[in-house]
């Protein structure tokens, strides 16, 4: 019996430097502890599921937890040194539907380009 259903966060990353996938990790873990603590954190199931040097990833979290999640991801503003913004783009059932949240990013941007 599975006694929680997962749900994938698709987020962006702004930032005038490049961060690698472990920097990420860890930098949403330190939030997420001295925010909610290690019971809390804990109850996340939290899992960084893909990220590209582009800036754009999906983190894997519990169906109770996506508005931690969320949470956390606002309150991060800087990593090494360098300031940043991390905005979630979408939230889903499926690791398919959360990729669509970058496509559909993409699109819009194009279309913002092209007026």
């Amino acid at each position: 019996m599975k006694l929680y259903r997962n749900r994938y966060i698709a987020f962006k990353i702004i930032s005038e430097s490049v961060f690698s996938a472990d920097d990420i990790v860890h930098c949403i873990w330190s939030t997420l502890l001295s925010l909610f603590g290690e019971v809390g954190g804990s109850r996340t199931n939290f899992w960084l599921i893909e990220y590209s040097e582009t800036g754009y990833g999906i983190l894997r979290c519990t169906h109770t937890s996506v508005d931690i999640m969320k949470s956390v991801l606002a309150t991060v503003i800087e990593l090494n040194g360098f300031a940043l913004i991390m905005y979630v783009l979408g939230v889903s059932g499926t690791i398919k539907g959360a990729r669509r949240f970058f496509q559909e990013t993409v699109n819009r941007n194009r279309e913002s380009n092209k007026s």
